[in-house]
């Protein structure tokens, strides 16, 4: 899954597929910059076609993925951000970036909603809560994330918290990678490259919204996604999520 933009796509588009082996060239169908990205991380792979991957496989390739697309930029001229908010996964673990190739804009926003196998995606700021259940306790779409005990049985990567208890939420920041493992462990790593702002600079709370918003990825922080939107999607394996 992919929600943002590789900027000045078909410009550089030619150079992405010239590093894009034969086998992997011939699985894309499109031409939109989700699928060449995602081509891309397949090459990153040292073998694709496997049936499942480390949670470390899966991080590398994903971290060699967004440097690749970095560098081609670099070298084509382009200055504008790209917004490369990723999520992939084997069907056990899953890696989702919310990335912006700059150090003064925020990412566009981006939601993976994981729950008992199922994957769904949505559009606005990245938060995450974990729980044992997740569940509707008063009509109209009231849900709440219950801890019945430390055990982890639900974990939601969602765009705004899905309940009024923000206090369950954790947002996750702008250039920052979060790793669930099928033992449903999360964690949030930094994407250290030239992008990337310590939350102690004073820079990475002063990022401007307004490049996102004009792509119409990033959505107010105020408003607060109603539970009963979700749609459950089967989680596919990771040749199946490329855009």
């Amino acid at each position: 899954m992919h929600n943002g933009g590789i900027a000045d796509f078909p410009l550089i588009k030619r150079k992405i597929q010239s590093f894009i082996p034969d086998e992997i060239f011939d699985m894309v169908q499109g031409n939109t910059d989700s699928e060449w990205a995602f081509a891309l991380f397949l090459s990153k792979l040292e073998d694709p076609n496997a049936r499942s991957f480390t949670p470390e496989i899966l991080r590398q390739a994903m971290l060699k993925t967004i440097s690749h697309l970095n560098d081609i930029a670099k070298e084509a001229g382009i200055t504008e951000p790209s917004l490369m908010n990723f999520c992939v996964t084997d069907g056990e673990s899953v890696v989702v970036t919310r990335y912006i190739s700059s150090r003064k804009d925020e990412a566009a926003s981006l939601a993976s909603v994981t729950l008992h196998g199922f994957s769904h995606d949505l559009t606005y700021h990245q938060w995450f809560s974990s729980g044992t259940t997740f569940s509707e306790y008063a009509d109209g779409g009231h849900y709440k994330m219950s801890k019945a005990d430390k055990r982890e049985n639900i974990i939601m990567i969602a765009s705004e918290p899905l309940t009024f208890e923000r206090a369950d939420w954790m947002e996750i920041k702008t250039n920052n990678m979060v790793i669930i493992t099928p033992k449903m462990n999360l964690l949030q790593i930094p994407i250290i490259d030239e992008f990337y702002v310590p939350p102690s600079d004073p820079v990475a709370s002063a990022r401007a919204t307004e490049f996102a918003r004009e792509k119409g990825l990033l959505n107010p922080r105020t408003s607060i996604s109603s539970a009963n939107k979700l749609s459950a999607v089967r989680r596919q394996p990771v040749g199946a999520h490329c855009c």
